[in-house]
């Protein structure tokens, strides 16, 4: 009897709760409410939202995640909370997550929410994630290698996605081809070269369509010698009609 008595007052504050939520939902909600109805007893769902919007707050939400963080330790929707808030010192600890070895099981969610702060981030950092055994990880490091990118030269950002690459994983070809695509030096393009020979479907596919992109000399090159060199006739095909929507746009 008790048992569902405590149910129930759950299931009543969650209702409270959401009911709330649903009439503010184009509002911001004043910081002090979220922080008040933050539980360990309402639902992984609703933690996520209360700490969303929190975190859209900027500094006002930051102070109350703080004080959430030493109440309850260190959780996942607290740790998106923070990078969410946009404030140095979220950054900073965030960042000590990582450097001192902390809470590894929450690593990918520490790294997915430093991402955005990809250019200031340590190299040591960057290189813990794009060395992760986790492909979750590598993601999150690639995201923050996307940031800091325009700061490196050609090779510099192809050493980095050779990290990435060397797991032969869609997932993470794929976001690699998406940040090679922004750059459209030689080298650039002859990498992607190698990723329509010798990758999977959908990753020479992602890099037929990168190269049909990039549209430069090298692009076309290595386009019209993949037209000769693809064993499989339809990617051949394909790379026939990147090649051709190059010629159309020069012409």
């Amino acid at each position: 009897m008790r048992i569902k008595y405590q149910l129930d007052t759950v299931i009543s504050k969650e209702t409270e709760i959401w009911n709330h939520l649903h009439t503010k939902r184009r509002q911001p909600i004043d910081p002090q409410w979220l922080f008040d109805h933050y539980s360990m007893d309402i639902s992984q769902e609703l933690k996520i939202i209360i700490c969303e919007k929190l975190g859209h707050q900027e500094d006002k939400g930051w102070e109350k995640v703080k004080v959430l963080i030493k109440t309850f330790g260190v959780q996942p929707e607290l740790i998106h909370a923070a990078g969410l808030c946009h404030q140095k010192e979220a950054y900073h600890w965030l960042l000590s997550l990582i450097v001192d070895e902390k809470e590894e099981q929450y690593y990918c969610n520490v790294a997915e929410s430093l991402a955005c702060w990809g250019a200031e981030i340590p190299e040591q950092v960057l290189m813990t994630c794009m060395m992760h055994k986790s492909p979750s990880i590598k993601l999150a490091g690639l995201s923050m290698l996307n940031f800091r990118s325009y700061q490196m030269s050609a090779k510099e950002l192809i050493r980095y996605c050779e990290l990435a690459l060397i797991e032969n994983c869609d997932a993470l070809n794929l976001e690699v081809i998406r940040i090679l695509q922004k750059r459209d030096e030689p080298v650039i393009s002859e990498r992607l070269f190698k990723l329509c020979s010798g990758g999977t479907d959908a990753t020479a596919k992602s890099a037929l369509k990168a190269l049909g992109c990039i549209n430069t000399a090298k692009s076309r090159e290595c386009l019209q010698r993949l037209t000769k060199t693809l064993p499989d006739s339809e990617k051949k095909n394909f790379a026939k009609k990147q090649l051709a929507q190059q010629c159309v746009s020069i012409s």
